[in-house]
């Protein structure tokens, strides 16, 4: 078969690594499963929130509040949980229902943000687990060089394979955690901000 080569040479790769390649197929396998949750749960946001906006746009236009509560109830995503906390307070000051406003989407945030601090500390601290890798692969050399009696390239090979290899993959796992990080990071405050937008829009539809 054509690809068994590959997988092969993939396998080999892993095994050659030594002990620190466990550890960091455990973070590249917790960066893609976070990172593909995130990214279901901001499109399922985005998706639900665009169509409840134009729903509660025309129900608070026609001022029926218990409508558009019902509505609120109904969906999970940012701006139903904003909207109806807002809305609950309608009767309140104009300075508390704002404090309120921030406090829903503070909370909202912190939602969104779920998980992430597993890809920020995945990117922090891969390229150590790899830096440790590399150190015991220079021990192993040196111990194989101990016991040859020599330092021929035949006898370091294994050593210094191991030790370029958990380098190479610990910043791989790094560099994908810390974009998938900042990427993720980015769509939430695009999310965020939409949802504020969207809020004090409907908001003020209760003032008219």
């Amino acid at each position: 078969m054509p690809d068994a080569g590959p997988q092969m040479s993939l396998l080999a790769y892993f095994k050659q690594g030594g002990i620190a390649m466990y550890p960091l197929l455990l973070c590249s396998v917790l960066t893609v499963a976070v990172g593909l949750e995130r990214v279901w749960v901001l499109l399922r946001a985005a998706r639900t929130d665009t169509v409840l906006a134009r729903r509660l746009h025309g129900l608070l236009s026609s001022k029926r509040v218990e409508d558009a509560t019902q509505q609120c109830s109904e969906n999970d995503s940012p701006l139903a949980h904003v909207v109806q906390e807002v809305v609950a307070a309608t009767n309140a000051s104009p300075t508390r229902r704002e404090k309120t406003l921030q406090r829903a989407l503070t909370r909202e945030t912190g939602r969104l943000e779920c998980n992430m601090p597993v890809l920020a500390t995945i990117g922090s601290v891969s390229p150590f687990i790899g830096l440790f890798g590399t150190v015991l692969g220079i021990m192993r050399a040196f111990h194989d060089i101990g016991e040859a009696g020599s330092a021929g390239g035949a006898v370091v090979a294994a050593g210094i394979a191991e030790a370029l290899i958990t380098t190479a993959a610990g910043l791989f796992v790094a560099v994908a955690a810390v974009v998938a990080y900042n990427h993720l990071m980015t769509w939430v405050q695009t999310t965020i901000t939409q949802t504020e937008l969207n809020a004090e829009e409907l908001v003020a539809l209760l003032d008219e």
